[in-house]
């Protein structure tokens, strides 16, 4: 199928009228119209509902999006090769993490990129776990590092570099500070700050707290930060990785209790296409993970 039929579909989705798309790929609102209908004829489907508020993809039409915005990225992926080629190797690497990886691996990932191939360019996307590993299946990102999620993807690589512990943070002032040995009784008691419902921290500590309604004693925060400043105030209590509240440990200002759970032990997973093909770029990227896991 031409690529631009595909292109056109795909941008009808995401802006949802013909004429911000024909803007976009230099046509008219007709030939996008006329691609559209091209496509529902060759298919013998309708792929989608229009209204006064726009287009909106039909049943059909949400089952070919998930395969035609593969096709799409691929040709792009295949255009980026061929120019970072004619470049000579100058070209863009794009990187995905969820939290804890970010802020472990990434650091220290992109210097030693920029620092080798100075002329590269470098994108990095710090998002769920799930939200990485959807992008880099559908290959908008070269590489993903992760907490794991349970939920592998068929056509991704997953390989272990590493371990996170979660522990119970909480301040020196909290009603359990004191107790030597925390129940999920304990837990179930208290208002338990969350990080964001589609991490796979979360994935863990529901797992962990088991029967347990989340929507009744969690506050759930997008940002670590704020969770560790609501800490402090000694009112709240949150599972959190080890490496996040070092400082704050060591400063007096939060404490932590180990829960010797092994379901809070948790792998850390760099993830990339099975389908991608490896470049010298690629090499160095997974050398240097390698060595900042080892």
């Amino acid at each position: 199928m031409n690529n631009v039929k595909l292109q056109a579909f795909c941008l009808l989705v995401e802006f949802n009228k013909l004429a911000p798309v024909a803007k976009e790929l230099g046509l008219t609102a007709p030939t996008v119209s006329f691609h559209i209908r091209s496509i529902e004829e060759e298919y013998g489907i309708r792929l989608f509902r229009t209204n006064a508020g726009g287009y909106r993809l039909t049943e059909a039409g949400e089952g070919l999006y998930h395969y035609a915005r593969q096709i799409v990225q691929l040709q792009k992926d295949m255009n980026r090769f061929v120019e970072n080629l004619l470049a000579g190797n100058i070209g863009s690497i794009r990187l995905g993490a969820s939290g804890l990886p970010a802020h472990i691996f990434m650091p220290d990932i992109i210097h030693q990129i920029s620092t080798t191939y100075p002329d590269i360019r470098i994108s990095l996307e710090v998002k769920t776990a799930p939200e990485i590993e959807q992008m880099v299946a559908l290959q908008e990102l070269d590489f993903g590092l992760i907490m794991e999620t349970k939920q592998e993807n068929s056509s991704l690589v997953y390989e272990t570099i590493g371990e996170d512990e979660l522990v119970l943070a909480l301040s020196p002032t909290h009603e359990l500070a004191a107790k030597k040995d925390i129940s999920k009784a304990d837990v179930l008691k208290n208002k338990v700050l969350l990080h964001t419902s589609s991490s796979s921290t979360n994935h863990f500590i529901e797992k962990w707290m088991d029967p347990f309604h989340p929507s009744i004693y969690t506050i759930e925060l997008d940002s670590v930060s704020t969770i560790k400043k609501m800490l402090t105030f000694g009112k709240t209590i949150a599972f959190l990785s080890v490496a996040f509240i070092e400082d704050e440990v060591k400063s007096g200002l939060l404490i932590k209790k180990d829960l010797h759970d092994v379901t809070l032990n948790r792998k850390i997973q760099l993830i990339y296409s099975k389908s991608r093909l490896e470049t010298k770029m690629d090499s160095f990227v997974k050398a240097a993970i390698y060595d900042l896991a080892h």
